[in-house]
Order: structure tokens, then C-alpha cells, then sequence
């Protein structure tokens, strides 16, 4: 039964990413943004992550790579019409990856404020 665990895993993963798709035609954001922002405010609402999900989400990060193949052959295909935008591409990734990488920061600061504040809490009830 404990492959049962792992499907269902596996289906609520594909479930939050077809909820996405479904908000994605009232907000304009990508389908697999949406349904990653479902998830999370569906195990910040169980305050844990299942451990069948768990696996299955580690056994699908742990083959990411393979998303990256149709990149890497479209950089072959289209090389020349790349080489000519360059710089642009070098600004915005560098632009992307230190505005995501802001926005990470600010949310695990607040997240980790917000527990700390819970324990001094609870350590005053405690007392």
C-alpha cells in the first residue's frame, strides 16, 4: 500500500499544477507559479509535508536536468540569433536572479521572524 501513498503524491503534485493552469486563464502568471503558490499555502496551512510527497517531489527535483535539454537544444538551434542579443540576455538573467533571489531572502527573513516571535510566545505562556 505504501505505493498507493507515492501515486497519490504524485497526482496531488499534477492536481496543484492543473489548478494552476485553471487560474491561469483569471491571472496573468504562469501555470506552474500558480499551482507552486497553491502548494505552498496548502503545507503551510498542514504545517508539515507528507513524507510520501516528500519523496516524490525529491525524486522529481533530483531529475530536473532533463528539463533543461530543450534549452540547451534550442541554444544550439538559434546560437547566432542569441549572440546577437547577448548582453540583453546577460542583464535580465542577471536582473531575474537577484530579484528572485531578494524575494527568497525577505520571505525565509519573515518566516523565520514569524517562528522565532511563536517561540517566545509559547516559551511566555510557558512560564
Amino acid at each position: 500500500m505504501q505505493w498507493l501513498k507515492y501515486v497519490l503524491a504524485l497526482l496531488s503534485l499534477v492536481g496543484f499544477w492543473f489548478a494552476g493552469l485553471l487560474l491561469s486563464q483569471f491571472i496573468a502568471l504562469p501555470a506552474s507559479l500558480l499551482g507552486l503558490l497553491l502548494l505552498l499555502m496548502g503545507l503551510m496551512w498542514l504545517k508539515q509535508i507528507p513524507s510520501a510527497l516528500l519523496r516524490v517531489s525529491q525524486f522529481a527535483l533530483g531529475h530536473m536536468l532533463v528539463l533543461f535539454v530543450p534549452a540547451t537544444m534550442g541554444i544550439l538551434l538559434f546560437g547566432e540569433k542569441l549572440a546577437g542579443n547577448l548582453w540583453w540576455l546577460v542583464l535580465i538573467i542577471v536582473m531575474s536572479t537577484v530579484i528572485s533571489l531578494g524575494v527568497t531572502a525577505w520571505i525565509a527573513q519573515r518566516h523565520w521572524q514569524n517562528n522565532e516571535q511563536a517561540d517566545i510566545q509559547s516559551e511566555d505562556h510557558d512560564d
